[in-house]
């Protein structure tokens, strides 16, 4: 019996809601605070909530994905490079998940 921690496309989808939840977190607070809570990721709120719209049908479009995935690496390559060894904030965490099983967002 496999004790593997599988992740399902619906852990994934959560995932991506929790990233666009934050990612509007921070534009409600650039615009209203300045930028107390990390700079807001335009491109990833796009590319999030285009994907979360496509995957309520059957199957996931596949250039919709493909650009999620690319923004998902993109927001991650240089902020996990700066962090070095500190524990990563929550955003992070889901985006580095997402990226990890993202075989998964093209069912």
């Amino acid at each position: 019996m496999s004790t593997e921690n599988t992740v399902t496309k619906e852990q994934l989808i959560s995932k991506i809601q929790q990233i666009v939840s934050t990612e509007k977190f921070k534009m409600d607070a650039y615009f209203f605070c300045g930028s107390p809570s990390g700079d807001p990721n335009q491109e990833l709120l796009s590319a999030c909530e285009k994907y979360l719209e496509t995957a309520k049908n059957s199957k996931a479009d596949k250039d919709v994905t493909e650009k999620l995935i690319a923004e998902l690496e993109k927001a991650v390559a240089g902020k996990l490079e700066a962090l070095d060894g500190v524990k990563l904030p929550k955003n992070l965490a889901d985006i580095k998940e997402v990226i990890d099983n993202k075989a998964c967002l093209f069912e």
